[in-house]
C-alpha cells in the first residue's frame, strides 16, 4: 500500500504514532517536552512519510517539498544511523531505538513491522507480509519472499523464502525453530490494543 493521497497521509502519520507512543495524537505535556528533548524517532517516521507522499502524489508546489522533505529525510537519517528506503515499510513501522538500520527501498514490508538495531534486509525487492519482528543483529539477506508475522531471531541470517509466515526463525542460516502467532498480540495487552485502534481507525478514515 502506498500513501497515495492526504487522507492516507494521515493515516500513516496516525498509524506510526499509536505503534510507537500509544496514542494517535501527541499529548500537549509531550509536545512541550519534545521542545527541549526532541523525539528523533518519530520526527524521522514523519518526515519518512511525507517524502513517500510528496514522490507518489504530485500537485503545484510538490516537487519543492519533496526537495526540501528528502534533505531533512537523508540529514535525520545519518543523525539517527538509518539507512531506510522511504517507500519499502507499511504503516505501523515500529524503531524503538537509535542505530544501524538498514532497508533497501525496494522491499515491500508489511505493516506493523518492528526494526530492533543493527539489522539489515538487503535492496533486492523481496515482499514481506505484515507483522516482521527482526531483533537485534538479524539480517535477511536472500529469499524473495516472507509470510506474514515472521520474528527472526537476534544475530540469525535468513537467506532463503519463508512464505507460508507464521515462524521464528533463528540460526545462521535461519531455520523455522516454531510456530508463532503475531508479534504484537504476545506481548502484553498494551501492543494488541494499539494494533487494535489502528484497524479501527482504518475503518473510520475508509482506508483500503
Amino acid at each position: 500500500m502506498y500513501i497515495r493521497s492526504r487522507n492516507h497521509l494521515h493515516f500513516y502519520l496516525q498509524a506510526d504514532m499509536m505503534m510507537n507512543r500509544g496514542y494517535f495524537k501527541e499529548p500537549l505535556k509531550m509536545k512541550l517536552l519534545h521542545l527541549v528533548a526532541p523525539d528523533y524517532i518519530m520526527e524521522f517516521l514523519k518526515i519518512m512519510r511525507k517524502v513517500q507522499y510528496y514522490s507518489q502524489c504530485k500537485f503545484p508546489g510538490g516537487g519543492i517539498l519533496l526537495i526540501i522533505n528528502k534533505l531533512l529525510f537523508f540529514r535525520l537519517s545519518r543523525k539517527l544511523g538509518f539507512s531506510i528506503g522511504y517507500n519499502a515499510c507499511d504503516y505501523g513501522l515500529v524503531i524503538p531505538h537509535y542505530g544501524t538500520i538498514v532497508v533497501g527501498n525496494t522491499n515491500k514490508i508489511g505493516p506493523y513491522a518492528v526494526l530492533h538495531t543493527s539489522t539489515c534486509i538487503t535492496d533486492t525487492g523481496r515482499i514481506i507480509g505484515k507483522g516482521l519482528s527482526l531483533s537485534t543483529g538479524a539480517k535477511i539477506t536472500g529469499g524473495d519472499m516472507l509470510g506474514d508475522h515472521i520474528v527472526v531471531a537476534a544475530n540469525s541470517v535468513v537467506t532463503k523464502s519463508f512464505p507460508e509466515g507464521n515462524a521464528l526463525l533463528t540460526g545462521m542460516p535461519a531455520v523455522k525453530k516454531k510456530e508463532l502467532s503475531d508479534w504484537y498480540s504476545s506481548l502484553s495487552g498494551e501492543m494488541k490494543r494499539r494494533a487494535d485502534a489502528i484497524k479501527c481507525l482504518k475503518i473510520k478514515m475508509g482506508i483500503e
